[in-house]
């Protein structure tokens, strides 16, 4: 985890090879909402097949409640490191969005009759509090799975086995893949929350199982092993997508609200999502050693919630540089002015190489944001330092 420190600079993660997979993870987020500018392996293992379970796996790895935890303490920590910062950042790009919404179409639009209560509908529901926070929904939906997990460990430590508890789990979470086959999400949009945290708890279980029991052994295999792991994986899933009705049905759309589970196999989005996990953190562990002690990978790992909770903004803010370029300066060959001022997904796409743009703009204007957030804290609190009397010895 993230050290606390005034300086973003200094902030550092001491588990390097968890800190690249969640940088890597948070990059692919930001691609995928670009339609794939950099295309890391997607033809084989598409983004949206593992890499939400990766970030569950991630945070099962770094939990360690039990018995013992006192549970009211636990709460109020994860409420300061995942619901603060969700109310934040939601707050904040509300703000961006309409400024934006302001830019592109000239006045300033009414907020609706209701719309609190529409808002706190959708964030217990889908998790999301405004259309440009719409990755945002995640946080709520890891606040919930950590939450149940600690009380059924609290409760069942004592005689807790993982790999019983991992069954249990993982019939769950069929269970929820069939039910909204055969229900449809629509008609459990009140149900979404709990049924998401069913669905995410057997990767959480997997995150701690491969810290307790087998990354000593993962470690350990040689360079020459982990590429045929990788391999191995890379052929199985091209596989899957030959005798699967569509090559895409291994990837799972729009978890958020349960919804594009296209495969007819229940199993699909449990296999697709090991698969993904098992291949990046391989990966990572063969090649991650160069990149480890890189200051920008650490600063993107300790901060993605800033990255997913703004990227979609940023995307925007270019949209509103090109809309001013295409209507003020010289036209933007194609730019899609009317369709800009509809969607807030709408990206250009004259070349497809542009897209790299979105990309880069996506990631660096968060961090860049988050710089000068960590500025203006230092140097308030430095202001209210000297302001405060001292105690006097």
């Amino acid at each position: 985890m993230c050290s606390i420190g005034l300086m973003a600079e200094i902030r550092s993660k001491s588990n390097k090879k968890f800190m690249l997979l969640s940088a890597l993870g948070i990059f692919m987020v930001v691609d995928s909402h670009t339609w794939t500018a950099f295309n890391l392996f997607i033809s084989f293992i598409p983004y949206n097949s593992f890499f939400m379970p990766m970030f569950v796996f991630i945070s099962g790895y770094f939990n360690k409640v039990g018995s013992d935890t006192r549970l009211g303490k636990y709460t109020l920590k994860k409420m300061k490191t995942l619901l603060l910062p969700y109310a934040g950042i939601s707050l904040a790009v509300f703000g961006l969005q309409f400024l934006i919404n302001w830019f592109k179409l000239g006045e300033i639009q009414p907020v609706p009759s209701g719309y609190l209560l529409y808002v706190l509908e959708n964030v217990i529901t889908t998790g999301t509090s405004n259309s440009m926070a719409t990755p945002m929904w995640f946080v709520i939906t890891l606040f919930a799975t950590l939450m149940i997990y600690a009380l059924m460990k609290k409760l069942l430590g004592k005689v807790w086995n993982s790999y019983v508890m991992l069954a249990v789990f993982t019939c769950l979470h069929l269970g929820v893949i069939y039910l909204v086959k055969t229900v449809g999400p629509e008609a459990l949009i009140y149900w979404l929350l709990p049924l998401k945290v069913l669905f995410f708890l057997p990767f959480l279980e997997m995150g701690i199982i491969y810290r307790d029991h087998l990354e000593g052994l993962h470690t350990k295999l040689t360079g020459g092993v982990k590429i045929g792991i990788m391999t191995v994986l890379l052929l199985f899933n091209m596989s899957r997508t030959m005798y699967l009705p569509n090559a895409y049905d291994v990837a799972f759309d729009d978890i958020g609200e349960l919804a594009g589970f296209t495969s007819p196999y229940i199993v699909t989005p449990l296999i697709s999502s090991i698969v993904g996990i098992l291949f990046w953190l391989t990966l990572v562990d063969l090649i991650g050693k160069p990149v480890q002690e890189s200051r920008f990978v650490n600063y993107m790992s300790c901060n993605t919630f800033w990255i997913m909770g703004f990227h979609i903004a940023f995307f925007n803010i270019l949209n509103c540089i090109l809309m001013f370029i295409n209507e003020h300066i010289v036209d933007v060959l194609y730019f899609d002015t009317e369709f800009f001022k509809e969607s807030e997904w709408y990206r250009w796409e004259l070349v497809d190489g542009f897209k790299m743009a979105y990309v880069v703009i996506g990631i660096l204007g968060p961090l860049g944001l988050k710089w000068v957030f960590d500025k203006l804290v230092m140097t308030v609190g430095k202001l209210f330092k000297k302001k405060t009397p001292q105690p006097q010895a």
